[in-house]
């Protein structure tokens, strides 16, 4: 592969994808900070939706191994859920994981998603890896896909700045280089409502807890510095991650 590093290409590369699936096996017991935030949002929407006769539809596109979506299976028993993703070897080890039956699996593409199919959909860090184009691509392929009163919940990077800010990180993982957005929220917003998408609400993610920094300065996971305030912001070798939980809602 020659040039830069794509959402395409991330989600295809088999030696890549091999073992960041490997690296999400940690998180099928021991739950995420993030995730929990997830889990929250989907469990304030179903009450405020309150009883319906046939049980919500969720999906996870993005999947990966099924983490999360083992996460709401044990939380929300009732709720039918779907997992969606392009990497063939990610979907063959959901389908064969027990813990993760009556879910079910579908290669899908978030820049082409069924319509009308989902009342909630959930987009755990992908959407920073996406150029422009296909980021306004999978909004409205998002929007499209939704029920009317569904909710979209997205894990990404948003700041309230006006900076728009492209970097392209070159490591041991992304030799080639992987395109990284951290996109204003006014950005954002003009994307949604051109989408359909109403109501976007930003909750920067900041952790609750301390994530050491790795001895080896070329594996680029995720680290915790604490400000005089006591936040711990998340970093990924130099750069700060921006992480939010954005929702927002088709009318």
């Amino acid at each position: 592969m020659s040039g830069e590093f794509t959402y395409k290409d991330y989600v295809t590369d088999e030696s890549f994808i091999a073992g960041y699936n490997e690296y999400q096996k940690k998180y099928a017991t021991q739950i995420r900070e993030s995730d929990k935030v997830i889990l929250g949002l989907v469990g304030d929407h179903l009450a405020a939706c309150g009883t319906k006769a046939m049980p919500a539809h969720l999906l996870d596109i993005g999947c990966s191994t099924g983490n999360l979506l083992l996460h709401l299976k044990r939380s929300f028993p009732t709720l039918r859920l779907t997992g969606g993703d392009l990497a063939e070897a990610s979907l063959a080890e959901c389908r064969a994981n027990p813990e993760l039956a009556g879910i079910e699996f579908a290669t899908l593409d978030l820049l082409d998603l069924p319509k009308n199919g989902f009342d909630i959909i959930t987009v755990n860090a992908v959407l920073y890896m996406m150029a422009d184009p296909e980021f306004e691509r999978a909004l409205v392929s998002l929007g499209a896909a939704l029920r009317s009163g569904g909710l979209l919940i997205t894990f990404d990077f948003f700041h309230p700045f006006e900076q728009d800010i492209r970097i392209i990180e070159r490591s041991r993982t992304h030799r080639d280089g992987l395109a990284l957005h951290f996109r204003p929220e006014a950005k954002a917003r003009t994307a949604l409502a051109q989408a359909g998408l109403v109501d976007p609400v930003f909750r920067p993610f900041t952790l609750p807890i301390d994530l050491p920094r790795h001895p080896d300065d070329g594996e680029l996971i995720s680290y915790t510095v604490k400000t005089m305030e006591g936040k711990r912001l998340p970093f990924r070798g130099a750069l700060f991650q921006p992480w939010c939980h954005l929702t927002a809602r088709k009318p």
